[in-house]
């Protein structure tokens, strides 16, 4: 059995448009392009959210629910997040009529034709940012990057990680793994998982180092706790709220744009 949930918002007495949002799974940046994306719509369309695994077990599921469902929606905006995108996924996206089409968060080269698209660029969005922060980055004796490799952004954004520090002759090294040996003064770490985090954390603690003066930390996505944790960890995040705004535009506009989504950086205590 698949593992889907779906939300309808019968939001409108005399819809216009009526759109199927599907996301891999619920979380909490997902929920803010949710947000952004009812916010921009302003009750102009019904909107349904359906939240279904794209994995190998699920994607003939998948297929025949958008199959029957593509008499039924004007716009199917899908987020495809998941670590990997099988045959059988792709077949069924490219099935959709691209003027019914529209892809949140990453752009994938097997799909066909002209659609819409709001998309993040991590390699150039982190490349900027580093740029941008170079002054903060130069205190720090080496840069650290820590990915987790299953993510398939990681491979990008070590490569605009690795563009910045060679154009501008830094130390740097890409870790797969926390430990205590990996973890050294005066140097900076920018990481992507939540639980390594929390790992390089703990060890800066058990050596009673200060974050943003003993040890930098500058880590990937926003999140509520991380306004708070040690005084406050910098991120670099993509605005998801916006995101979904601008996916709601291209809908209500009719247009098969391809928009990179803007990149924040929010400097707080930890770099």
């Amino acid at each position: 059995m698949s593992n889907t949930l779906t939300i309808s918002l019968n939001n409108t007495k005399n819809k216009v448009l009526k759109v199927l949002l599907i996301f891999n799974k619920f979380s909490d940046f997902r929920s803010e392009i949710y947000e952004g994306f009812l916010a921009q719509i302003n009750e102009k369309a019904e909107v349904d959210l359906y939240i279904h695994q794209m994995n190998n077990q699920s994607s003939v599921h998948f297929g025949e629910v958008i199959k029957e469902k593509l008499a039924t929606y004007d716009y199917f905006a899908i987020m495809l997040h998941a670590t990997h995108i099988n045959e059988d996924v792709l077949k069924t996206i490219n099935s959709i009529p691209k003027e019914k089409l529209l892809i949140l968060d990453k752009r994938n080269e097997f799909i066909r034709g002209e659609y819409a698209c709001v998309y993040q660029d991590f390699e150039k969005d982190i490349y900027e940012v580093l740029s941008n922060a170079k002054v903060l980055i130069a205190k720090y004796a080496a840069l650290n990057f820590v990915i987790q490799e299953k993510y398939l952004y990681s491979v990008a954004i070590s490569e605009g990680v690795s563009r910045f520090a060679e154009e501008n002759k830094l130390v740097y090294t890409i870790y797969t793994e926390v430990s205590e040996a990996i973890i050294r003064k005066n140097e900076l770490y920018l990481i992507l998982s939540e639980s390594f985090l929390a790992e390089i954390l703990k060890i800066c603690d058990a050596h009673h180092w200060k974050i943003g003066k003993d040890v930098g930390i500058l880590s990937y996505h926003e999140t509520p706790i991380k306004q708070v944790l040690s005084g406050g960890i910098t991120v670099v995040t993509t605005d998801h709220f916006q995101l979904g705004k601008t996916a709601a535009e291209l809908i209500l506009n009719g247009k098969k744009e391809h928009i990179r989504n803007p990149v924040l950086f929010i400097q707080r205590n930890s770099l």
